[in-house]
């Protein structure tokens, strides 16, 4: 089985920007789905995280979050879809269980690397992070999710 979203991101923010590793860690006890809430409630207000830390405290955990849980769910996604019209009621339903449990990252061609590159250009620049600070953001993520493509 492959990484998952909160093992990539958190080497990710390791490596980019380490002083937002205890973002990561006060995470640690919710779940995929309730860390990707909590972040993208958290990118569209100038609120707290929940967790006493204030926003400015981080601009590149829910970047990298955001993108690389995308990512995920996008592979769960288009495989679930090719499956969802041969599979009976009770294997929908088990797939959909099963989906709310952490994903493995899919490999990625080339082109899905270039749009994922796009992606954190977007939303790091919607997080005010650009110029050079935001193509290293970017480059670092893609990075990271090609290790999963390659054996």
């Amino acid at each position: 089985m492959g990484t998952v979203v909160r093992e990539a991101t958190r080497e990710i923010v390791a490596a980019a920007a380490p002083q937002e590793l205890p973002v990561i860690d006060s995470l640690r006890s919710l779940d995929d789905a309730q860390i990707t809430r909590v972040l993208r409630r958290r990118n569209g207000k100038s609120d707290m995280l929940g967790f006493g830390l204030t926003e400015a405290a981080s601009f590149v955990t829910p970047v990298v979050w955001l993108v690389v849980s995308e990512v995920v769910n996008r592979g769960a996604g288009m495989a679930a879809d090719s499956l969802i019209g041969r599979l009976g009621s009770g294997a929908r339903r088990l797939l959909r269980r099963s989906r709310t449990q952490s994903e493995a990252i899919p490999p990625l061609s080339s082109e899905q690397l270039d749009f994922v590159h796009r992606k954190v250009l977007d939303r790091a620049a919607d997080a005010g992070i650009e110029g050079p600070q935001a193509q290293a953001l970017a480059d670092a993520v893609v990075s990271r999710l090609a290790r999963e493509t390659t054996p």
